[in-house]
């Protein structure tokens, strides 16, 4: 570029710029209308836009129970504890908690437009649900953690709700005499169905939680003695210890459960002998009187250990209930046909393989499979009408059969059927010899449902309504004896095992107890 041509900065200061008018209107008028255009939208912007664009406001909710759902005209539209935003109108909003009544409530939705983008409007809304009753809010929550609890161990990347501790914040509502009278059984049921220290701490949360409202001091002191009782009252703590805190046992628990299983080695199984036979039906039912009942069993870790239990007057079936006999049943409760499953489905009764297999028009003599723990309920119920007066059919307690099954568990392979015999499926009943008390088939052939909820360490007891409503909510059942899939050296008078009650298979059928009302 020649030197003549370069721009210096005597040409920069000489340059002058000229802005011309505008349909005659001069610069000196137009540039503030500008300018002021300019600012008048951004104000727009900033406080009318937002309001005129997204109009309505933030309802926040506060009260008891502090999580609940949110419905309008019956569709949900979020929790209280999130908020939701609404449009301006009026609204009929109803509140929803499992264990409470619902509430509905009339809300008003403001029409704010100005400055919404800076202070957004709100709506506070303070509510109350009444609770229903104890049991509507304990009993889903501990059927819950039940399950929770039979799902495996947790881990960084698996985590389990803590759904007592969440439950116990509910119950705030109740009175709290009534909250502390349930804390001690809560925390005996929920060690109970516990199998990992998760499961531990949200239970003891929970029952402390309710034991002490408010953070009492007197009441942590209760708790902790009560806890301190429940532990003391049984050995056998030191094998749950050590199952479900391995990280945390030490020497002097270690030496404790080598005692514990010591003295169980040593164990002789007294033998309970029937006193009667009773016929309901086409069912002999054998006789026991009432005693306490005191037998091995095991700990979901396999150690062996010792509990005892009160047995009341009961008689057990001789036999499973038959194909036979069911279909005599079904003839009428036609509600129970296999051809109404998915009916049953609905209704959370059975599932898909309920009575799979079984042919109503050609019955036979072996156990009736595939029935769930509600069908055998409801045979049982249906047997009731040949009951003797003062007695009711009902599916037996785990300690009912144990107790019935103390003769057979002493000679277990040559009185059962199991793989050695069939590998197709169960045999007649009484195709095996009867043991002294006169049961066929109570080893192998069907495993057997029974009324107890499946509880890992079904020892830790607390003698209380409570706790016998808490301990029996859960979903999966207990089953006993062994099926025609096991070998006889796979079952033992211990063996026990978790069904869903909907669950049906064909290793597994039922025979019912006659009980005193």
């Amino acid at each position: 570029m020649k030197e003549s041509e370069k721009i210096t900065d005597q040409d920069i200061e000489k340059v002058k710029i000229t802005l011309k008018p505008i349909l005659g209107i001069r610069p000196r008028i137009y540039i503030p209308i500008i300018y002021t255009l300019i600012i008048f939208i951004i104000l727009f912007f900033l406080f009318i836009n937002p309001g005129l664009s997204n109009p309505g406001a933030k309802l926040s909710f506060e009260g008891n129970p502090g999580i609940a759902a949110l419905y309008i005209a019956n569709t949900y539209i979020g929790s209280t504890s999130d908020g939701i935003k609404l449009k301006p109108g009026s609204y009929q909003i109803e509140i929803r908690k499992r264990g409470f009544e619902p509430k509905t409530m009339d809300i008003k939705v403001p029409n704010r437009i100005f400055a919404t983008l800076m202070v957004p409007p709100r709506v506070r809304i303070q509510y109350e649900l009444e609770a229903e009753s104890l049991e509507s809010i304990l009993l889903p929550s501990f059927r819950e953690f039940s399950s929770w609890s039979l799902s495996g161990r947790p881990s960084a990347i698996y985590q389990l709700p803590m759904v007592l501790s969440e439950a116990s914040k509910d119950l705030v509502a109740l009175p709290p005499a009534d909250r502390v009278f349930i804390a001690k059984a809560l925390l005996a049921a929920g060690l109970s169905a516990a199998q990992n220290s998760s499961s531990i701490r949200d239970a003891i949360y929970a029952s402390f939680s309710l034991g002490a409202p408010g953070a009492s001091p007197l009441g942590f002191v209760s708790m902790a003695r009560n806890a301190i009782a429940l532990l003391a009252g049984s050995k056998n703590y030191v094998a749950a210890f050590s199952e479900i805190a391995p990280e945390r046992t030490n020497d002097t628990i270690r030496g404790a459960l080598s005692t514990l299983e010591k003295e169980t080695s040593t164990f002789e199984l007294a033998l309970h002998k029937p006193v009667d036979v009773k016929i309901v039906g086409s069912q002999y039912f054998v006789i026991f009187k009432e005693a306490n009942l005191k037998v091995p069993t095991c700990t979901p870790g396999g150690t062996r250990i010792l509990y005892s239990t009160y047995v009341p007057e009961f008689g057990l079936a001789s036999t499973e209930v038959t194909q036979r006999q069911f279909a005599g049943f079904l003839k009428d409760n036609s509600e129970w046909m296999p051809e109404n499953r998915a009916t049953l489905i609905e209704k959370g009764f059975v599932d898909s393989s309920y009575l799979a297999d079984f042919d109503i028009s050609n019955p036979s003599d072996k156990p009736i499979t595939g029935v769930s723990w509600y069908a055998a309920n409801a045979y049982c119920e249906w047997l009731c009408r040949y009951a003797p007066i003062g007695y009711e059919l009902k599916l037996p307690t785990e300690a009912m059969w144990e107790m019935a099954a103390t003769q057979a568990s002493r000679n277990i392979a040559s009185l059962g059927v199991f793989s050695n015999r069939s590998s197709y499926g169960p045999l007649s009943v009484d195709s095996s010899r009867r043991d002294a008390s006169g049961f066929s088939d109570l080893f192998g052939n069907v495993w057997e449902w029974t009324s107890d909820s499946f509880r890992p360490y079904a020892w830790i007891i607390e003698d209380s309504p409570t706790f016998g409503m808490l301990a029996n909510s859960g979903d999966s059942k207990t089953v006993k004896g062994g099926s025609w899939a096991n070998s006889a050296d796979q079952i033992s008078i211990e063996s026990r095992g978790p069904v869903p009650a909907d669950h049906s298979s064909e290793f597994l059928g039922f025979r019912p107890a006659l009980i005193r009302k």
